[in-house]
């Protein structure tokens, strides 16, 4: 008995006057003016995104080049690490003062031949 008086009650406020519907389409219009707006903040943080996605390639692209480049120059510091190394100078080192006294050596023997030869030639017979 107690809930029909309070539902009973409900029924007859629950008619619809030009206030209340006035309320639902205010309401309405600005939950439309609001998706609207979304959706146009949407669209552009699409394109941000496209934009920023674009952008972070080439910024990849340049990483991988510029990582490639320090490889190919920590390569490089390394052979010419490796060349100018003590053990390595000192090697060619003794490869050059071999050379040099195998060249002292062999103008000697050039001194020696040209110190023979009297530097007169007999005539050829031309018959």
């Amino acid at each position: 008995m107690e809930l029909e008086l309070i539902f009973g009650g409900l029924e007859s406020n629950m008619e619809l006057g030009a206030k209340e519907l006035m309320t639902i389409g205010t309401v309405l219009a600005g939950l439309a003016a609001t998706w609207g707006m979304v959706k146009g903040q949407i669209g552009r943080l699409m394109e941000d995104l496209k934009s920023v996605k674009n952008e972070l390639t080439e910024i990849q692209s340049r990483l991988d080049n510029t990582e490639a480049s320090g490889a190919v120059m920590t390569h490089q510091l390394g052979v010419l690490g490796g060349m100018l190394s003590p053990d390595h100078q000192e090697a060619k080192a003794r490869e050059v003062e071999g050379l040099t006294h195998r060249a002292n050596a062999l103008r000697r023997d050039v001194d020696v031949l040209m110190k023979t030869h009297n530097g007169r030639h007999p005539p050829i017979d031309a018959t």
